[in-house]
């Protein structure tokens, strides 16, 4: 066969130039050459060359869509591999929220608010060109916008025309400039590199006790963690805010993939090795946010000694690969019965090309391997991982895990709806892991 088209059937050349038919054995070649009827003998072999064009039709019509729809998965699961592997980087604020009025006196600033920018969560961050301001408190819609209070961070208090950005990681930069926490960097020295991490430690701490050790999601950076930095700093714990491969200022991947926690781990791995050592640490506790709660699932269920891992919150976990790309894939609008061979081959070709395992990222069915006590919190509309894989690690393990759910709640944003009670959910499970204050 040639392209769509049927070839005619195979011939041989004979002696003295003649071509016969391949079924010629049971033809009649006249002197000329020429194929001739061979009375019932020749009704038969069209018999059979009917019935051999019949199933050549029979399994072409077969094998014709299959090759093609195999084709087809093969493409798109490398167009999903493209989509899944490359790491993302942390893009530049995109200032496209107007401030539309402002009193510095009072505090308060109107913004002209449009659906997704997230101006009207109860905590959140607002940074134009020349500040950073944390949000709080109720939200007043007015016929110009959305009125907001907001406490001055860095920088200067914003005029009226300023553009700025929401962000749900509120604190955006250092913990020294933000929060006021006596911060150093320090440089970890990892598999590829030196990781530059931030140490946390405010005079007087016991850095030879328990650390709070921080880890950040995918394409966001460090400071994603300093909403959680402001609750273990009050519980007098040593903080360590820890760089992973591909952050922009550490060491990227060779191939410039992310392998959602899959050798991510080792990170976390060699920055808790180094406070082990520099620091005379004797035990921690790890927070992590999205993938970041999966590179600490990885590294506790892969890690040969976690005994001095004391407890660890996550926060919107990713707990399972699969249930995030067949959500992914659905809000993609992928008719439903092409999702699942669609993943299978995507998984295919991302560990042809990455080396990713992605049983090592189904930490729900694995759950057995765990046994650091977990606090697990997830909001109920998280569009980016999906809830029902942290429901099934709190059913798998309720000797392990305290689940909190918020309702109504987006990805990773549990603190900026709820400040209070997730502070008081992350507050009342670390108190039951770290010493008491002496004296």
């Amino acid at each position: 066969m040639t392209g769509d088209t049927f070839d005619p059937p195979p011939v041989e050349p004979m002696a003295g130039g003649t071509v016969a038919n391949s079924y010629a054995p049971a033809l009649g070649v006249g002197p000329t050459g020429l194929v001739a009827a061979a009375g019932p003998i020749a009704d038969q072999a069209d018999g059979r060359r009917g019935r051999t064009s019949m199933r050549r039709v029979l399994l072409l019509s077969f094998i014709g869509p299959l090759v093609l729809a195999t084709a087809g998965l093969g493409a798109g699961g490398w167009y999903y591999s493209d989509e899944l592997l490359p790491a993302p980087v942390p893009g530049d604020p995109v200032y496209d929220v107007e401030v539309v009025a402002t009193d510095e006196s009072t505090g308060t600033l109107t913004l002209a608010a449009t659906e997704g920018d997230l101006v009207d969560l109860p905590s959140v961050g607002f940074q134009t060109a020349g500040g950073l301001l944390a949000l709080q408190g109720n939200t007043t819609t007015t016929a110009d916008g959305v009125e907001r209070s907001g406490a001055l961070l860095t920088g200067n208090w914003p005029d009226v025309g300023d553009l700025g950005q929401a962000s749900v990681a509120t604190f955006a930069g250092s913990p020294e400039e933000t929060l006021g926490l006596t911060t150093t960097t320090i440089d970890i020295e990892g598999d590829l590199g030196t990781m530059p991490s931030w140490r946390v430690v405010e005079p007087g701490m016991d850095t030879t006790g328990t650390w709070a050790v921080l880890v950040h999601g995918r394409g966001a950076e460090k400071d994603e963690v300093n909403r959680a930095l402001t609750i273990t700093s009050e519980l007098g714990l040593p903080g360590l805010a820890v760089a992973i491969r591909n952050d922009p200022d550490a060491p990227a991947d060779p191939d410039g993939y992310g392998r959602f926690g899959d050798v991510e781990w080792r990170d976390l791995e060699v920055a808790i090795d180094h406070l082990r050592e520099t620091e005379a640490a004797d035990s921690f506790v790890l927070v992590g946010y999205s993938q970041g709660a999966g590179i600490i699932l990885n590294y506790l269920r892969r890690t040969d000694d976690p005994g001095d891992i004391e407890a660890a919150a996550l926060i919107s976990p990713l707990v399972s690969m699969d249930a995030t790309l067949v959500q992914q894939a659905q809000a993609r609008d992928i008719p439903g019965p092409l999702i699942r061979p669609l993943l299978v081959s995507a998984k295919i070709v991302t560990r042809l090309r990455s080396g990713m395992v992605f049983s090592n990222l189904e930490h729900a069915r694995d759950a057995d391997e765990l046994s650091t006590p977990l606090l697990v919190t997830h909001g109920t509309l998280d569009s980016t991982v999906p809830i029902e894989p942290s429901r099934e690690l709190a059913d798998a393990r309720p000797d392990l895990v305290i689940y909190e759910e918020y309702e109504g709640v987006e990805h990773v944003r549990e603190w900026n709806t709820d400040r209070a009670r997730f502070e008081a959910d992350l507050r009342a499970f670390l108190n039951q892991y770290i010493p008491a204050p002496s004296g």
